[in-house]
């Protein structure tokens, strides 16, 4: 949880990370940047491009532990 900040309109405890060698390759457009996301407290985790992250947890309706950051 080292760092880690709730981001607006999401769960609490949905977490994204870019890959950084996508950030610094100017062959890959933002858009197309890998973006590893997940939930710190089920230790589940999904993979999208940064223009298809869903605007919130995907299991957001099952997670026991949802809790909405606004």
């Amino acid at each position: 949880m080292d760092g880690y900040q709730p981001i607006q309109g999401k769960c609490f405890y949905w977490r994204e990370q870019v890959d950084e060698s996508d950030r610094f390759n100017t062959r890959v457009k933002p858009e197309d940047w890998h973006v590893e996301c997940s939930c710190f407290v089920e230790g589940t985790r999904w993979f999208y491009t940064a223009s298809t992250t869903p605007a919130d947890c995907p299991e957001k309706r099952h997670c026991r532990y949802y809790i909405f950051f606004s």
